[in-house]
C-alpha cells in the first residue's frame, strides 16, 4: 500500500469512524484504536511502523455484519427515542454486544427487556409526566432529603440518584423526570409526610398554637419542611416569623366532635 499523507490518513479516519458509528460499532476495537490515532494525527505525531499499519488497515474496513439484526434495530431505536436519553448508552452497547454475537447473562437480559418495555410504554402513552399534587409531593422529599450527609447519600446510591435527578427537574435544567426517581422522592420519609399532615388538621392558618417551652404564636403557614429536612410550623411569636420543628410543639387534646 503506498504511504498515505497525514491530511489523508485523517480524512480517513474520521470517514472510518462515522461509517462504523452508523451501523452501532462505535465500541469495537478498530474504531477506538482509530479514535485514539486521530488525536495523535491531529496533534502533529507520528505513527509507528505497526500503529501506521494497522491503522491504514483499519480505515478501509467495513463494519462486520451484524447478528440477532432485528433485536439490534430495535434497541437503536429505543435508544433515540425522546424520553429514553438517560438509558441510550445502555441499550446501544446492548445492541453492540448482541450484533457481534456475544452472549447477554440473565441478569443484562432482565434488564434490556425492562428498557425495551418502557420504550413500549412511551410509544404507546407517552411520556410519564407527575401531576400537580405529584410534583407537590416531590417537592416535599427533595426537602426532607435535606437532612442527610453526603456520607449517607454516598452509602445510599438510589436516593442519591433519584434526589439528584428531582433536583435538576425542579430546578429547570432537565426536561422531565424519570418515574422511579419521582416514585423514589414520593415515598420518602413517610412518617414524617403523616406528621405534616395531622399538623395541617391539628393548626390550621390562623389558629393558635403553643411550643413546649410554654410559647404561643399565631399559625401563619401550612405546615412545611424546614431547612435541616424536619417538618415544621410557621408562627407569629411576639411580632417575630418563627420556624418550629413540629417535634417541639405542644399537642393539645382534640375535642371531640359532637354526633
Amino acid at each position: 500500500m503506498a504511504r498515505m499523507s497525514s491530511e489523508k490518513r485523517i480524512e480517513l479516519g474520521t470517514a472510518m469512524v462515522k461509517r462504523w458509528s452508523d451501523r452501532g460499532a462505535q465500541s469495537d476495537r478498530s474504531v477506538l484504536f482509530v479514535q485514539d490515532m486521530l488525536v495523535r494525527l491531529g496533534r502533529g505525531k507520528a505513527l509507528t511502523t505497526k500503529q501506521r499499519s494497522w491503522y491504514d488497515s483499519a480505515v478501509l474496513s467495513d463494519p462486520p455484519k451484524p447478528q440477532n439484526e432485528e433485536l439490534v434495530n430495535q434497541l437503536r431505536q429505543d435508544a433515540d427515542l425522546a424520553g429514553m436519553e438517560r438509558v441510550s448508552s445502555v441499550l446501544t452497547d446492548f445492541a453492540y454486544k448482541l450484533s457481534r454475537g456475544w452472549n447477554l447473562s440473565e441478569k443484562q437480559i432482565a434488564f434490556m427487556t425492562k428498557l425495551t418495555d418502557k420504550a413500549s410504554d412511551i410509544r404507546q402513552n407517552g411520556r410519564w409526566a407527575p401531576s400537580v399534587e405529584e410534583k407537590r409531593e416531590i417537592e416535599i422529599g427533595v426537602a426532607f432529603c435535606r437532612r442527610y450527609n453526603q456520607y449517607y447519600l454516598s452509602s445510599s446510591p438510589g436516593i442519591e440518584k433519584a434526589l439528584e435527578d428531582c433536583k435538576e427537574w425542579l430546578a429547570g435544567n432537565l426536561d422531565y423526570v424519570e418515574k422511579w426517581s419521582a416514585g423514589r422522592m414520593m415515598k420518602i420519609c413517610k412518617g414524617d409526610r403523616a406528621k405534616l399532615a395531622d399538623a395541617g388538621d391539628r393548626w390550621p392558618v390562623g389558629s393558635l398554637a403553643s411550643s413546649k417551652q410554654g410559647q404561643f404564636g399565631l399559625v401563619i403557614g401550612i405546615p412545611q419542611v424546614d431547612q435541616n429536612g424536619s417538618p415544621s410550623l410557621s408562627l407569629l411569636i411576639d411580632g417575630v416569623p418563627t420556624i418550629l420543628p413540629l417535634d417541639k410543639m405542644k399537642k393539645e387534646r382534640r375535642r371531640k366532635k359532637k354526633a
